[in-house]
């Protein structure tokens, strides 16, 4: 008998809510019912239906950040397109003014191209070209830019040289003013470029030009240089001193000619 009570509980109640129900006395329960369990049921509701925009805003997140990460990456790839074509502008630019002077060179000129491959730190003294000994170089050779003297070949390698340029103190290179006659030895340093060493019965004008004289066999004459830009010795001296002005923008150099003879 024990065994079958919880089912003849079960088939009591069922019958009871059953009779109740025919009569329309459960109402008053479900409506009770109802207001205990609705905030609850609200509750999962909200909570239950925001999961799938929860969803759909993690997907747009991600989204947005792949098309931010793709477009940063293609301006990335654009910048370095533009950067390249600059870059290549630039270099035609100075081919073309190299190439203009070559062109128009005096004949008695053999001009070999290097390209500038280092410099000195500091106050720029020399350059590194590409071309050494088995180019046919050899120390002591002028190295010319867009048709004006930079400088001398001073130490030779197999396969590049040193170029000590006319900016540096310890270059010193024949020259005469043009106009005047007057002679002398250019040199460079912090002040610039210096013609020390003209005679004084020499009657100096400014902006003559300052060329190579050919002097000691090497360097040969005619080269420019640049042009006087004023008398710079003091009275009581015994020569003259003046400084030039040269066009040339030291610090960028990158194409050259060295003078083969």
């Amino acid at each position: 008998m024990k065994k079958w009570r919880p089912i003849i509980i079960i088939i009591a109640i069922s019958a009871t809510l059953f009779i109740l129900s025919l009569f329309g006395l459960l109402k008053w329960p479900k409506n009770i019912f109802w207001k205990i369990t609705n905030p609850v049921g609200m509750v999962l509701k909200v909570s239950f239906g925001g999961i799938p925009k929860f969803f759909r805003n993690i997907f747009y997140i991600n989204s947005i950040t792949k098309q931010n990460r793709n477009l940063i990456e293609e301006n990335l790839n654009l910048q370095s397109e533009l950067a390249k074509l600059q870059e290549t502008k630039y270099e035609n630019e100075i081919l073309k003014k190299e190439l203009n002077f070559s062109k128009t060179a005096p004949d008695n000129l053999d001009l070999f191209p290097v390209a500038v491959i280092g410099k000195t730190s500091g106050y720029l003294k020399s350059v590194t070209i590409d071309k050494g000994e088995k180019d046919g170089l050899f120390k002591g050779q002028a190295v010319i830019s867009q048709g004006f003297l930079v400088g001398t070949v001073s130490e030779i390698r197999p396969d590049n040289a040193e170029v000590i340029l006319i900016t540096d103190y310890n270059s010193l290179i024949p020259v005469v003013l043009q106009e005047s006659r007057g002679t002398g030895l250019i040199r460079g340093g912090i002040g610039g470029l210096v013609v020390e060493d003209i005679p004084l019965n020499i009657s100096i004008k400014n902006n003559e030009s300052v060329i190579t004289s050919g002097l000691g066999g090497v360097v040969p004459s005619g080269l420019v240089i640049g042009v006087v830009k004023e008398v710079i010795s003091k009275p009581g001296e015994i020569f003259q001193k003046v400084s030039v002005a040269s066009p040339i923008d030291f610090s960028k150099l990158e194409v050259l000619f060295v003078v083969k003879k």
